[in-house]
């Protein structure tokens, strides 16, 4: 059974990063997590968010600049890829429906 929610220290060495880096990648890509008071509270796509930036920024060679770049094309194709689905459910419904009346 997995976790909701996970702590930033259980992140960090899922990640293995230090907690500082986490808080200054929080800070620098304005992610927003969950809190319980002081502690932050991550899920599971706060996770992987986290490792793209890891990944593009440590071993991708990227700068800053060119990770918030490249995770915004990726939330840019996510939601091309979105409206595409919600056309295609609209014309399924819409050939469902004419199938029916036959």
């Amino acid at each position: 059974m997995t976790k909701l929610y996970y702590s930033t220290s259980e992140v960090a060495e899922m990640l293995e990063v230090n907690i500082s880096r986490i808080r200054f990648y929080e800070k620098k890509f304005n992610l927003r997590f969950k809190r319980n008071g002081q502690d932050r509270q991550l899920t599971q796509k706060d996770i992987e968010v986290l490792r793209d930036i890891i990944v593009n920024a440590d071993k991708g060679g990227l700068t800053l600049k060119g990770v918030k770049r490249k995770i915004s094309n990726k939330s840019d194709e996510n939601k091309n890829k979105n409206a595409l689905k919600a056309k295609l459910l609209t014309v399924r419904a819409f050939l469902v429906d004419t199938l029916k009346e036959m």
